[in-house]
C-alpha cells in the first residue's frame, strides 16, 4: 500500500505514544522532543523544521530535504 506519510523511527514513535498517555495534553513541541521528525532509508538530509512542525500540527507540510551522495572512484581514480 502506498502512503504521503514518511516512515519514522518506531522507538521514537513508541516513546510519543507513551508520552501522550502520561499527558494527554502535551504540546507539538512536548512531543517532537520524543519523535524529532521523519527517518528517510536513504539518511536524506531534512532542511528546516518548519515543514515538519506544519505536518505534526495541521496533517500537512512540506518537508524539503536533500540526498546525500559519495562518489566513489576506482583504481585508476575514475569515478
Amino acid at each position: 500500500m502506498a502512503t504521503n506519510i514518511p516512515p519514522h523511527n518506531l522507538t521514537e514513535v513508541i516513546n510519543g505514544c507513551l508520552a501522550y498517555i502520561d499527558d494527554e495534553d502535551i504540546s507539538v513541541e512536548g512531543l517532537m522532543e520524543h519523535i524529532p521528525g521523519p527517518d528517510f532509508p536513504t539518511a536524506a538530509i531534512i532542511n528546516g523544521r518548519r515543514g515538519i512542525e506544519e505536518a505534526y500540527r495541521t496533517g500537512r507540510g512540506k518537508i524539503y530535504i536533500r540526498a546525500r551522495a559519495e562518489v566513489e572512484t576506482d583504481a585508476k581514480n575514475r569515478p
